[in-house]
């Protein structure tokens, strides 16, 4: 590598071919009078410096000329002197200086704890039990029943409600399912209510809602506890207060008891129809009926039960049909079924009569009238066939005889006048009260066509107060004719009257 004094001298000699004026005239490249080699124009005293050695009286440069500087070389850079930096302080031996007095404060504190052995162990012992109380304290300020402790107490303190199904629900049994602790709360006092327990750092109250569960309800019980801390430990105080239950149905009614029951359910209907002007009390049509659940229906959100009953009373003869639609509520406070509302089906009122229909074959018993008897009726019977039967009406035909004569001289098993009739059609109505001829409750009466001989009329009864199950038939022939008294013509009408009683043909 060059020396920079030939390096200087080469440019000397490069500035010196420039022709004369040109400097004057040839602007400076840029930064020529910045920078040269890396060294700033404050290197210009320390040159003069270096060129010390040069004549002092030398004549300075003109102004106007280009002064030549030397090139600044490697070995005149600025070092800092040998051992200029080995006084200057260092993280190690800052770190050291601290460690230096840690060490020396601990060896004075065991030398103090050697020489008072007893009085260190009792600073220590009575640090520690500080150290624990405080965190006891701490402990004690925020700590609260556990939720173990708490179902265990409600599980002791609460037993399981008892259920009745009152008039129509099922009677069950529910027992318990689960515990479930809603929320634990502290208190600085007794709660309100509750008698303070003496030495009690503390009070809480917790509330509980306990489960129950039968076949065919549910229960929530809900109830609150109380606490106080003794001695470090949750005691509770007394038993659970404000306890209430809530129920919930998840079955319908019983339909056994609804049975046993139906009477209410006609009460209830004739209750509503008061108003109808209703001609009859279902409470007493029905009162021997048999009853029957036909359909039942529960609605478990709506706690909802609807059961549909058919009351049937029949008789041999007379039938009633009333088909009911009882509507029943749940009520949760309770735990008890209650009749909401009925609804009675069409027809309820009507009779049906339908056990009359067919033909029904008379056998004579007896004979009324005011003289001596006819009985032509023995021999020649009677025979009724009902065909319609519709509300108090009935209608079909009857064939029998009709005695159209005076009295016999003597009782005679027939006499001249006697008339046989067949298929003679009729329609009887129903007689409004008991009758008393024949005895029955369902009496029908009808008179038939008008005859030339007289007339005859039909009574019909279907049972009697004696056999419910009998049925009788009563025949009555009018004869008006002349007759004589003193020798005197009188007008006057015979009548007789055949009891016969009624079986179905065969």
């Amino acid at each position: 590598m060059a020396e920079p004094r030939d390096t200087a001298d080469e440019k000397n000699e490069a500035l010196a071919a420039v022709p004369e004026g040109a400097t004057d005239e040839t602007p400076a490249e840029p930064g020529a009078d910045e920078t040269i080699a890396g060294e700033t124009a404050a290197l210009e005293g320390r040159a003069g410096e270096e060129l010390g050695t040069a004549d002092a009286d030398a004549p300075s440069p003109e102004p106007d000329a280009t002064v030549e500087r030397p090139f600044v070389t490697a070995d005149e850079t600025e070092r800092l002197p040998e051992g200029a930096g080995a006084d200057a302080p260092r993280l190690r031996d800052v770190t050291g200086t601290l460690g230096d007095y840690v060490r020396a404060r601990l060896s004075e504190a065991g030398g103090f704890v050697r020489s008072h052995r007893v009085a260190s162990a009792a600073l220590a012992i009575l640090a520690v039990a500080a150290v624990a109380l405080m965190a006891m304290a701490f402990a004690r300020a925020g700590s609260l029943p556990s939720a173990q402790q708490v179902e265990q107490d409600a599980r002791g303190a609460l037993s399981a409600p008892r259920y009745s199904g009152g008039t129509y629900g099922p009677d069950d049994i529910v027992v318990l399912r689960s515990v479930d602790v809603r929320s634990t709360t502290r208190s600085a006092s007794a709660p309100e209510g509750a008698q303070g327990r003496f030495g009690a750092s503390g009070y809480a109250v917790a509330e509980v809602v306990l489960s129950y569960s039968g076949s065919s309800v549910s229960a929530d019980q809900a109830a609150t506890l109380q606490y106080a801390s003794v001695d470090g430990a949750w005691e509770l105080i007394g038993g659970a207060e404000g306890a209430r239950v809530a129920w919930q149905a998840d079955a319908g009614v019983d339909e056994q008891k609804v049975l046993r029951n139906a009477h209410l359910l006609l009460e209830r209907a004739d209750e509503q129809a008061a108003s109808d002007d209703a001609t009859a009390s279902l409470a007493s049509l029905y009162e021997q009926a048999d009853v029957e659940v036909t359909s039942s229906s529960f609605d478990a959100e709506a706690q909802a039960c609807t059961v549909d009953v058919r009351y049937v009373r029949a008789g041999a003869f007379e039938s009633y049909t009333c088909n009911l639609t009882a509507d029943f509520s749940f009520d949760a406070q309770s735990g008890q079924w209650a009749l909401s509302g009925v609804e009675v089906g069409e027809g309820s009122y009507e009779r049906s009569l339908e056990g009359v229909l067919g033909t029904w074959q008379g056998t004579f018993v007896s004979q009324e009238t005011d003289g001596t008897k006819c009985l032509a009726a023995r021999d020649a019977g009677l025979s009724v066939t009902v065909t319609s039967a519709e509300g108090n009406a009935i209608s079909g035909t009857v064939s029998g005889v009709a005695h159209y004569h005076g009295h016999p001289s003597d009782d005679a098993q027939s006499c001249p006048g006697d008339l046989v009739f067949e298929d003679v059609p009729f329609e009887a109505r129903l007689v409004d009260e008991p009758d008393e001829q024949t005895g029955s409750d369902l009496t029908f009466a009808a008179t038939l066509p008008e005859d030339v001989g007289g007339t005859v009329s039909l009574r019909l009864g279907f049972g009697t107060s004696e056999d419910p199950a009998q049925a009788v038939a009563l025949v009555e022939t009018s004869y008006p004719h002349t007759g004589s008294f003193l020798f005197f013509p009188v007008d006057e009408t015979l009548t007789y009257t055949d009891r016969l009683t009624l079986s179905r043909a065969q």
